[in-house]
């Protein structure tokens, strides 16, 4: 199973995108939660997350509980839909010193916005992924 090998938490000022996408006012402040995820060989993921300030977050919570429990249980906070997107990129400086790889070593992006039950933006979720540890695997239902 994953074990986390690095986890910091702060305010941060939200970026062009986060604004945007959470209808929040230009250079406001969110909770954006960093983590670097992978099994005992090494690290596979390096995660991202901004929420939307609705959610009431302090960054005094317990991140090394599970993410969508504590939303839950402390902050009455259900995500129930997320949208993805991925794409291929290949690995800068801060991402191959973050995931043990090769600066241009193929990446795997995937943005994911995390909505409640009343489709509102409560995560913005940026996730690089280590090439080569990690598929990506979808399945799809013909309606």
């Amino acid at each position: 199973s994953f074990i986390t090998y690095k986890l910091k938490v702060n305010w941060s000022v939200a970026d062009k995108q986060s604004s945007e996408l959470f209808g929040i006012p230009n250079k406001t402040k969110v909770v954006k939660l960093e983590r670097i995820r992978g099994l005992k060989s090494g690290p596979i993921v390096y995660f991202i997350s901004y929420f939307h300030p609705r959610i009431g977050l302090t960054s005094e919570e317990d991140f090394t509980k599970p993410l969508y429990e504590m939303l839950e249980m402390e902050h009455h906070t259900v995500p129930a839909v997320s949208k993805e997107g991925i794409s291929a990129i290949l690995a800068d400086h801060e991402l191959s010193t973050k995931l043990n790889i090769k600066e241009g070593d193929a990446v795997l992006f995937r943005k994911r916005i995390v909505c409640d039950p009343g489709d509102r933006p409560i995560e913005y979720n940026l996730g690089y992924y280590r090439a080569d540890s990690f598929t990506y695997t979808i399945e799809i239902e013909r309606g």
